[in-house]
């Protein structure tokens, strides 16, 4: 079932009016499927929070802070447009005054980012179904483990099947073996009791639901059970279609400690990152081409003669980016793991 904590609207179209990064150049599509890894907490004068977490990008809404990797006090300006994340070890956050702080973790905007532009991709080659489908889907187990670059051609390979009010769709206990998304229709989830073994009603469901995925993913049992309670729609992927997108990824992937000896051999890198990250460290000679404008400028910066390595933050982005760059005849790879896995020189 599709139940994703969301921050609201309100908050990203405030973000984005303050010109803070990377929510500037995050479609509307992504307006709505920010999860609970954002947050935005609220700081006294001479409060500390302390993070375990690693890889957070820190903003500061109002206020100033002072972080302790950092030397100086931050505030808006200063992590605006700049990285500024947690570190591995531990990180301490004081309020010099009065302060909003908001904690991303970077890699789900990473995710955020690459999904936003599968929706852009899925609206221009598959129409506003397509996209419909996508957004239903993007916080589900199953979509999750499925190479980036096979996400659309799943939605296209799932097949209507109409159901009936009173209909039961899947038994708890039983095998998985589909994956359920709910296009028309309501539905009831009903769970036995593991004491008195009664059947109770847990849930219910409509349109962009979604039911399956665990089982999908695990190949274990059914953890509910599902019936309709109106006559609706059902898109179905079979667990087959599931496990031959899995285990056949479009894109190749190489270890960043290949990237070297690549580039000798006349590899071109091609970073897809934001201009702040990009900034921040990057490959030698590395060409820059953020990920949400590749559609409209990569035949005009790119040469089909040459080969090419797609980089990110974290290796989503960059399989994305080389999806799209093989849809339009380039010769290109994905490095696995992106700067995050990166041993070797950045520049700056």
């Amino acid at each position: 079932m599709n139940r994703a904590p969301l921050i609201s609207s309100e908050l990203f179209d405030y973000l984005r009016n303050l010109a803070i990064e990377p929510y500037t150049k995050l479609s509307d599509l992504a307006r709505d499927r920010l999860g609970d890894e954002v947050r935005v907490i609220p700081l006294l004068a001479g409060e500390n929070l302390v993070t375990r977490k690693p890889g957070q990008r820190v903003t500061v809404l109002s206020g100033t802070v002072e972080l302790d990797a950092e030397d100086g006090p931050l505030d808006l300006a200063g992590t605006r447009e700049r990285m500024v994340q947690t570190g591995a070890d531990g990180t301490s956050l004081r309020a010099l005054e009065n302060a909003v702080v908001l904690l991303a973790d970077a890699e789900f905007l990473d995710t955020l980012a690459s999904w936003a532009e599968l929706a852009a991709y899925a609206k221009q080659s598959g129409g506003e179904a397509l996209v419909q489908r996508l957004l239903s889907v993007m916080h589900t187990n199953a979509f999750k483990q499925l190479p980036l670059e096979h996400v659309t051609q799943a939605l296209r390979q799932m097949v209507s099947r109409r159901v009936s009010a009173g209909e039961v769709i899947v038994n708890q206990g039983e095998r998985g073996d589909a994956f359920y998304l709910i296009w028309s229709g309501r539905a009831e989830v009903w769970q036995e009791d593991p004491f008195e073994g009664d059947l109770k009603l847990v849930d219910t469901m409509g349109h962009g639901d979604t039911f399956g995925d665990e089982a999908l993913v695990t190949g274990g049992t059914r953890n509910a059970t599902v019936k309709m309670i109106e006559d609706g729609e059902l898109l179905v992927l079979a667990e087959q279609d599931f496990r031959e997108l899995m285990s056949r990824p479009m894109i190749e992937e190489i270890p960043p400690g290949s990237v070297p000896g690549m580039i000798d051999d006349d590899w071109k890198v091609v970073d897809v990152r934001y201009m702040e990250e990009f900034e921040d460290g990057h490959i030698p000679e590395a060409i820059h081409l953020p990920l949400h404008e590749l559609r409209q400028r990569a035949d005009g910066m790119l040469d089909r003669n040459d080969r090419f390595i797609t980089v990110c933050l974290s290796g989503k982005r960059s399989a994305v980016a080389a999806f799209l760059l093989k849809q339009r005849g380039y010769n290109v790879v994905s490095m696995k793991g992106g700067m995050s896995a990166w041993q070797g020189e950045a520049v700056t």
